[in-house]
């Protein structure tokens, strides 16, 4: 299952998505964040994240998130965990991740749905490959980052970033959500 959903975010809420961005304080982080890279972050994918995104008022950046995704899907988050990212080209550029095309998935987790949304570019380099395996080296859907796109699959399915970026900067808010009753029991009995 891929879904994508271009001009994901009405304008009036986009703009406050994109001041949010700009304006929310980013932490030094990578990925995959469950590795140990020895204190040296370039040695992973280095990224820049804010804390999770939280429910605080009608405007922020999470009411924003959910109220859109049940509008465009008709599905109903019980649980949503997003974030904003940014990727420096020029930080990718002295990774051995760059242009490592490595498939992961995020079912790890307890989530039903994993995706993301980008803010800044319109590039197949700045997109997301999609595998059929996790031992496949050549992605079998390739989607192409978009200003306002959200792209959006199980987190089983093979994935990554497509490790070339073209903009200085790429900036995308990741989502992990829950939607079905089952999962959300598990979810909520594995937290308590």
């Amino acid at each position: 299952m891929i879904k994508i959903i271009d001009n994901f975010y009405p304008n009036n809420y986009l703009g406050l998505m994109v001041l949010n961005f700009l304006n929310l304080h980013f932490e030094n982080k990578h990925q995959p964040f469950a590795k140990y890279f020895g204190g040296d972050r370039k040695l992973g994918i280095p990224v820049y994240e804010t804390t999770q995104l939280e429910p605080k008022d009608p405007l922020s950046p999470y009411n924003l998130f959910f109220q859109t995704f049940l509008e465009k899907t008709n599905i109903k988050p019980l649980y949503v965990r997003s974030f904003f990212r940014k990727t420096k080209l020029s930080e990718m550029k002295e990774s051995p991740s760059w242009k490592q095309y490595r498939p992961h998935t995020d079912d790890n987790t307890f989530f039903d749905i994993a995706g993301l949304i980008y803010y800044n570019s319109n590039s197949l380099k700045d997109g997301t490959y999609i595998y059929n395996s996790i031992d496949d080296y050549e992605p079998t859907v390739i989607v192409g980052s978009r200003f306002n796109r959200c792209v959006f699959y199980d987190p089983k399915q093979p994935h990554s970033p497509t490790m070339e970026q073209s903009v200085e900067e790429r900036w995308t808010q990741p989502f992990f959500l829950i939607h079905k009753e089952e999962t959300f029991k598990k979810f909520k009995e594995d937290n308590n």
